[in-house]
C-alpha cells in the first residue's frame, strides 16, 4: 500500500508578503497534485490542516474544492490542536463543501476500511485545543481483518523529547512506547513543522512512524515544506519517501562581519536567477558588536534594497553600529567646550601613538564619544 502523508496545513494563515494565505492555499495544490501522481492509495491529513476554527469561508470553500478535485483517490482528515473536532462551523461548512465525495473527514475516532478491506486507518482527531491524555487514550477495538491488511494510525500530539512547539508541551502527549503499543504498521503524525525524527541524507528512509511536517515552510530553520510517501506492506519496514511540496524559501544569514556580505551577494544572485524572487523570505541577522564601516553599512543597504527591488521579502534583525575613521574625524567644526577638547585630545594621542594596542584602546575611546555625541545632537 502507499500512503501519503501530509500535516499541519494550517491553511489561512498568514505569512510575509502573503496577507490573504494564498501562498499556502497554492503550495497544498501543487502538493495534492504531486501526491496525486505517485498514485497512492490513500491520502491521510494528520491535523492542522487549517491555521484555527475562524478560517474565512472562500479558503474553506478553495480546500474543498481543491480535495474533490483527487476523485478516486480516498482522503483522510483528522481535525488537529489548531483546528480541533468541536469547531463546529468550520467542520460543518468543509463537509457540507466536499459533499459525498471520498474525503473521509474524522470528528470521533474510527477506523475506515479502504482497498477492499486491505487498507485499515485509525484515525485518531483532536477533539479540543489541549489535552493531557495521548490522542488514542480511548483506544479502539480492532476488527477482524485479512492476514494481508495494513494497518495505518493518523494521529496529532506531543512525542516526549521531540521538538515541541513553543506553548503546546500539553497536547495530547505519548511516548515512544506508547506508539510501539500501537502494533500499526506505520503511524502517521501531526503537529511538529518539520519531519521528524531527524530524516538524514537522502530522498527515503525506512521506519516505522513520522511527523511529516508542513507542507509550506513558516520559520527561518527546520525541516518543513515536504510531504512523505510511505510503502507500507504487512509486517515488513516501511519505505518512505520525502517529497519537495514549499514553493517559498525561508532563509537566514547571519552577519558578524563585513566579510558575511558575500553570503548576501550569493543569496540575491540566487533569488534573482531562480525566477521566482518573490519566494524568497530573507531575514539578516546582525550580531551584536559587529565592526562596520559606513561604507559596509552603505554596501549592505543596497543589497537589501536590491533583493526589495526583485520581490524577495527581507528583515533585518539587530542593529549596526558604523565604524568611522576617527583618524579622519572633523573635530574642528564642533561647539567650543570640555567636549570637543577631550575629543581633540584622543585625536593627538592617537596621530602620536607608536604601540597598535595603545592605538586601538584611543581609537574606541575616539568612537564612543564621537557615537554618544551624536546620539546627544538628534
Amino acid at each position: 500500500m502507499l500512503v501519503a502523508h501530509l500535516s499541519d496545513l494550517h491553511l489561512g494563515r498568514k505569512s510575509p508578503g502573503d496577507a490573504q494565505g494564498a501562498e499556502r492555499l497554492n503550495s497544498f495544490r501543487q502538493a495534492l497534485t504531486t501526491l496525486a501522481g505517485a498514485g497512492p492509495d490513500v491520502i491521510v491529513i494528520a491535523g492542522d490542516a487549517f491555521d484555527g476554527p475562524n478560517v474565512e469561508p472562500a479558503i474553506i470553500d478553495e480546500a474543498a474544492r481543491s480535495l474533490v478535485e483527487l476523485r478516486s483517490i480516498p482522503v483522510v482528515i483528522i481535525p488537529g490542536n489548531h483546528d480541533p473536532a468541536d469547531a463546529d462551523r468550520l467542520w460543518t461548512a468543509l463537509q457540507k463543501a466536499v459533499g459525498s465525495s471520498s474525503v473521509h473527514l474524522v470528528r470521533e475516532a474510527r477506523i475506515i476500511a479502504l482497498a477492499d478491506g486491505k487498507l485499515l486507518v485509525e484515525a485518531y482527531p483532536c477533539l479540543t485545543r489541549f489535552s493531557d491524555e495521548p490522542p488514542w487514550e480511548q483506544r479502539l477495538p480492532i476488527p477482524a481483518a485479512r492476514p494481508d491488511a495494513v494497518r495505518v494510525v493518523v494521529a496529532h500530539g506531543t512525542l516526549q523529547g521531540g521538538p515541541v512547539p513553543e506553548g503546546e508541551t500539553d497536547t495530547y502527549p505519548f511516548t515512544d512506547a506508547d506508539l510501539e503499543a500501537l502494533g500499526a504498521d506505520y503511524v502517521a503524525l501531526g503537529h511538529f513543522h518539520g519531519v521528524y525524527p531527524a530524516w538524514g541524507d537522502g530522498e527515503a528512509c525506512q521506519r516505522s512512524f513520522s511527523y511529516c511536517g508542513t507542507h509550506e515552510p513558516d520559520q527561518f530553520g527546520g525541516d518543513a515544506g515536504y510531504a512523505i510517501l510511505a510503502s507500507v506492506a504487512a509486517g515488513q519496514p516501511v519505505q518512505l519517501r520525502r517529497v519537495k511540496t514549499g514553493r517559498r524559501q525561508w532563509r537566514q544569514v547571519l552577519l558578524t562581519g563585513p566579510a558575511d556580505l558575500a553570503q548576501v551577494e550569493r543569496l540575491y544572485d540566487e533569488a534573482k536567477s531562480g525566477g521566482d524572487p518573490g519566494r524568497y523570505v530573507i531575514r539578516l541577522k546582525i550580531q551584536r558588536g559587529s565592526g562596520w564601516s559606513v561604507g559596509d553599512v552603505e554596501r549592505l543597504e543596497a543589497l537589501e534594497a536590491a533583493l526589495l527591488a526583485v520581490g524577495a521579502q527581507v528583515e533585518r534583525r539587530g542593529i549596526i553600529q558604523a565604524r568611522v575613521d576617527v583618524q579622519a574625524l572633523d573635530l574642528q567644526g564642533l561647539p567650543t567646550g570640555a567636549v570637543k577638547e577631550a575629543l581633540l585630545s584622543l585625536q593627538r594621542d592617537l596621530d602620536e601613538a607608536k604601540n597598535d594596542n595603545r592605538r586601538d584602546v584611543l581609537a574606541c575611546a575616539l568612537q564612543v564619544g564621537w557615537d554618544k555625541l551624536q546620539e546627544a545632537s538628534q
